[in-house]
């Protein structure tokens, strides 16, 4: 290479560079432009840098040598340009390499592509025709057919699109744009029955069902729609595109089941098809058929290991299904890409805290920041879990009692929900009166709902304030007149007040009329007549309650207390172990084992039982 061959490429590359840079506004940063200065600036150094190469181009194609030099930097910017988008730039450079080699058909195609990607089509379409001409490749008519219908000349496109089938009656491409040509002039028949003639060159490819399908679907003819759709998978077992479209249809017509077997028996020919492994996830995942779910997300999450969405999704899947450990190995490897993330530090905690590992639940749930929408909800769940330490271990309550109250203090509209926690605490520590002033404090709050007004009302029962607890009622009563739950709250302790029975039938009987199939209301009924002696008659609406409210651990304990009644003791005993087994409370707990011990102690020998 002489020594001014080198100077004449470096100072190519200075013009290409200056040319790439041209179109990039950060080029200018230090200075102040407005967007029309800025295009002009560009407009110029593309017009300076154009007349360079084409200087150049002049030099290089008398010298064989500096020709073949400047043919490939071309080709490689140019290329580059496309990769990066910088579709001006190529343009520009195509446009002075197919000057240098006129018949290099690739080279040609490029420019031609160049064109199409800047939107000069009328360009575009000369190169096109040129190189068609020469050549005759399918491909490249291909190209040139869609120029012509981005220019407006539909007939030219059609006209082209026929020839292209005549010399390859199988060019799918062409039968298909051809019949989009005439779909979009609204010419369906035509559309319609050019697909149809190419099925029947093309007997083995079902795309044209397929299109034909899609035509339908835009008409409306759904039916006919999903035959064609049939018709393509019969043709052609395994297309995707038209199992996708067969299983929407089916969607749409909330006919899941098809759409489910339809994707399944599609994956066990083609399980590695994604785009049917997702929606085969996706309507699992709707219909929370977990278990059936999980094979096919794992198979999606290991063709698509990048896909973040769809590991937090298996990771919710694994923790429905229980599968803790695995769920807890998608959320940690989910958190090695996002560290701060408080959704997967919620997702991780939530999981520990399905196991019952609290002290790891709590140190995540700490880690997610005060600004998250989560932080308040993880708050509660701390208290919660905390509460629950410190029923069973003495050395977890001021840790428990210090955050609670530094969240009544951090979220002042949260008040009565930690307040409940407390109470809550109170409650299962047999602390009766600290749990009801801790609700005392609250009952003026906004959000100081009858549920609380409930909750209350029956610590003060525990703590013998009989006024305080029927006047909360009764303000529930005055508002609420039809509220049968507080008529049956009222009636339910004066039961067990004990001496105003007949009061308290008035009350039930009032909430009865209301609300005759509350399990809680026939209860209270089956235990007034308990109350009278009536024991066969308390039976008889104790059973039913509890066909009603089968987990509640009063029913089963006066059910246990009737049939000591009728010394029936093994079901007494059964009755108090499914109590306990619903116990959530310590003192409840120690409450229905003393009974149990009571029962074993107290009961007749085996020749008296009637068991």
């Amino acid at each position: 290479m002489t020594m001014k061959f080198f100077h004449f490429c470096l100072h190519l590359m200075t013009i290409l560079f200056f040319l790439s840079c041209s179109h990039t506004p950060s080029a200018l940063k230090h200075h102040q432009f407005t967007r029309e200065q800025q295009d002009q600036i560009n407009r110029d150094a593309l017009l300076i840098a154009s007349k360079r190469l084409e200087q150049m181009v002049i030099q290089a194609k008398g010298n064989p040598s500096s020709r073949t030099y400047l043919a490939t930097d071309l080709f490689l910017k140019g290329n580059m340009s496309l990769l990066e988008g910088d579709f001006v730039t190529a343009a520009e450079l195509f446009k002075h390499l197919s000057v240098l080699e006129p018949d290099d058909d690739f080279v040609q195609k490029k420019y031609a592509i160049s064109l199409i990607r800047i939107g000069d089509l009328e360009k575009s379409q000369v190169v096109l025709e040129n190189l068609y001409k020469r050549n005759k490749e399918e491909k490249v008519g291909l190209i040139l057919a869609g120029v012509y219908t981005g220019n407006d000349k539909e007939a030219k496109a059609r006209k082209l699109y026929q020839e292209l089938l005549s010399i390859n009656s199988k060019n799918e491409d062409a039968c298909v744009f051809l019949s989009k040509s005439f779909a979009m002039e609204k010419k369906i028949t035509q559309a319609k029955s050019q697909l149809e003639s190419c099925a029947k060159n093309d007997p083995k490819n079902g795309m044209y069902d397929y299109y034909i399908g899609k035509i339908f679907v835009d008409q409306g003819q759904i039916d006919k729609a999903i035959a064609s759709f049939q018709k393509a998978t019969i043709r052609q077992p395994g297309l995707s595109a038209a199992v996708s479209a067969l299983g929407i249809l089916y969607e749409e017509k909330e006919q899941l089941g098809k759409a489910v077997s339809l994707y399944k028996s599609h994956l066990q020919k083609h399980p590695s098809d994604t785009s049917i492994l997702n929606k085969i996830v996706q309507i699992l995942f709707v219909q929370e058929r977990y278990n059936e779910v999980i094979p096919y997300a794992e198979k999606l999450s290991d063709i698509e290991p990048d896909n973040l969405n769809l590991k937090v999704k298996l990771g919710i899947l694994y923790t429905d299904a229980k599968r803790y450990s695995e769920a807890v190995s998608v959320f940690k490897y989910l958190l090695t890409t996002s560290p701060q993330s408080d959704k997967i530090l919620y997702y991780l905690a939530a999981i520990y805290q399905e196991m019952k590992d609290y002290e790891v639940s709590i140190e995540y749930f700490n880690q997610i920041p005060t600004t998250s929408a989560l932080y308040t909800d993880s708050s509660i769940q701390m208290a919660n879990m905390l509460s629950a330490m410190a029923q069973n271990d003495e050395k977890w309550r001021e840790p428990f009692l210090s955050h609670v109250n530094k969240k009544l203090d951090e979220f002042p509209e949260m008040k009565v929900e930690f307040s409940v926690i407390k109470s809550g605490f109170f409650e299962s520590m047999s602390d009766y009166k600290a749990a009801m002033e801790t609700m005392m404090v609250v009952q003026n709050e906004k959000n100081f709902s009858t549920q609380h007004k409930y909750y209350l009302a029956n610590l003060y029962e525990r703590e013998k304030r009989f006024k305080e607890s029927t006047s909360l009622i009764m303000g529930i009563l005055k508002q609420e007149p039809k509220n049968a739950h507080a008529w049956n709250f009222l009636g339910y302790v004066f039961l067990e007040r004990g001496d105003e029975l007949e009061q308290a039938y008035e009350y039930i009987q009032t909430a009865l009329k209301l609300s005759p199939d509350d399990g809680y209301i026939r209860d209270s009924l089956g235990w007034y007549y308990f109350k009278k002696g009536d024991v066969k008659r308390a039976l008889s609406e104790l059973t039913v309650a509890i066909e009603k409210v089968p987990d509640d651990i009063e029913i089963l304990k006066h059910l246990a207390e009737v049939h000591v009644e009728l010394k029936n003791f093994s079901k007494a005993k059964s009755f108090l172990k499914s109590a306990l087994k619903k116990a959530r409370h310590q003192a409840d707990k120690h409450q229905i084992l003393a009974t149990i011990e009571k029962l074993e102690n107290d009961r007749l020998p085996a020749s008296g039982n009637n068991d």
